[in-house]
């Protein structure tokens, strides 16, 4: 994977280094560096890759929550109880709970500490809560003190994410110039979508090797102690990268990057923040871990073990255009601006969240299935590309961290996570309730992306960025 990433980040610089024109020719200014980079590639591919790689770990680290989760459930929960998997995307849905707690504490941590120390910080956090999943007893062995355990550890890397996405965003954000900053950008959706990509790399390994009951019993296990491990390897990218500086004349992070400064003076953008996520993390959530796992069931009911080993072979395959999708919005919000992708995907997203849920359960054609996520996934990214520029340009930089990193984690912990709780708990009845409360959400995001004003200069073009930019 971390090949992968490589090879799109240098694509992606030799794109820039031809398009460079004047003084710039040859490298690009980093924001969190206090020099000019040198010229040449390799500081450019390391910047990316610094931000990117622990973000790639730290969500796969969670997606193999999320992914594993039909699994485990039976070794931290009654396995008698028919609501074991309600149980465990309960405690999924609890670490987006506690996100807007990690996004203050980290995003304050990141605006007074720099990016990196921050970043840091909730990687080594979430690694930590996956060695912990790894060797924590079974409730054959402890009892109710093994749900216990796992709600302590969904807290502690709900924290750690909520935290770590802002951090990642406005690394990302801040170190590409002008003209090009959506494709930097759009390295961090990149590699959300990587996390998801290496979870279900690493349950068709072990449904090839294995089956249902040993991926239950050990096999889960396997993959938290390799999430737990990469996350601490990656922190190496992370070296060598120097705080953000403050620009001159900028107020001081340390007291003006507070809570009561961003619902004091930036309360438009926070609360459009808010509302852009709302539908967007709900479809994302619905996509990518609901519709998986419908995906999974449906193939498993129609054909056994094999067809649960081709569904998750074809979800693998979608996961990886999705991937490589996410440079390719970046880079056209570039030349058209964040609006117009952010439109489409609130227009498109309606009817393709309630026409994708309510396929999913019936489809047990491949084909037909690979089309219709690749196609699901093509809409959603013109929401996912974008996304994390278009809220890091609204935020001056002494709160930048802290009002992307909030007003989404308060957003997502609401409508985002518990997007495949409300699914399951709301199937018995039909999955008709679901597709109108997703069609709600949606149509929210979609009236925040008409909000949302165009224009290319953005808080991130200036020294110190406006006091109150406007989304």
């Amino acid at each position: 994977m971390t090949k992968v990433m490589s090879a799109l980040v240098a694509t992606a610089v030799l794109s820039l280094e031809r398009r460079a024109v004047g003084p710039r020719a040859g490298y690009l200014r980093l924001v969190n560096r206090t020099e000019s980079a040198s010229p040449g590639r390799r500081p450019q591919i390391r910047v990316i890759l610094a931000g990117s790689v622990p973000n790639l770990v730290q969500w796969f680290n969670l997606y193999l929550y999320a992914t594993f989760a039909p699994y485990f459930r039976t070794e931290f929960f009654d396995p008698a109880s028919t609501n074991s998997l309600v149980y465990v995307y309960g405690l999924f849905a609890l670490t987006f709970v506690v996100r807007p707690l990690g996004s203050w504490l980290f995003g304050r941590l990141a605006d007074v500490r720099g990016r990196q120390f921050a970043l840091v910080a909730a990687v080594t956090l979430m690694s930590a809560g996956s060695v912990a999943l790894a060797v924590t007893p079974t409730v054959h062995d402890i009892g109710v003190w093994a749900a216990v355990i796992l709600a302590v550890v969904s807290i502690v890397q709900g924290i750690a994410t909520g935290g770590e996405y802002a951090a990642a965003t406005v690394l990302l954000s801040e170190s590409g110039t002008r003209g090009h900053r959506g494709l930097f950008a759009s390295f961090q959706a990149a590699t959300i979508v990587g996390g998801l990509v290496l979870a279900q790399a690493c349950l068709l390994v072990l449904l090839a090797g294995t089956d249902r009951a040993a991926i239950s019993e050990w096999g889960f296990r396997l993959a938290f102690a390799a999430g737990g491990a990469a996350g601490m390897a990656s922190l190496w990218w992370a070296r060598g990268l120097d705080r953000v500086p403050r620009a001159p004349g900028a107020p001081r992070a340390d007291r003006d990057a507070t809570m009561g400064a961003l619902f004091r003076d930036h309360r438009r953008p926070l609360v459009w923040v808010f509302l852009l996520t709302a539908g967007g993390s709900a479809a994302f959530y619905t996509y990518t871990v609901t519709v998986p796992s419908i995906v999974r069931e449906t193939f498993f009911a129609a054909d056994g073990a094999r067809g649960e080993l081709t569904a998750t072979g074809l979800v693998l395959a979608a996961f990886v255009v999705l991937m490589v999708l996410q440079p390719v919005g970046g880079a056209l919000s570039d030349r058209i601006g964040r609006k117009p992708l952010l439109v489409t995907f609130g227009a498109l997203g309606i009817p393709a969240t309630g026409a994708l849920v309510l396929a999913t359960d019936r489809l047990t054609s491949p084909p037909a299935v690979f089309v219709m996520l690749v196609s699901a996934f093509a809409v959603l990214t013109c929401y996912l590309s974008v996304n994390g520029i278009a809220k890091a340009e609204v935020f001056p930089a002494h709160i930048r961290a802290l009002g992307v990193g909030f007003g989404y984690a308060v957003a997502n912990s609401l409508f985002g996570g518990t997007a495949p709780l409300i699914y399951h708990a709301t199937s018995g009845r039909g999955s008709t309730d679901f597709v109108v409360y997703t069609t709600v959400l949606l149509s929210v995001t979609l009236c925040a992306a008409l909000w949302m004003r165009g224009g290319s200069a953005t808080a991130l073009d200036a020294s110190t960025g406006p006091r109150n930019p406007s989304p």
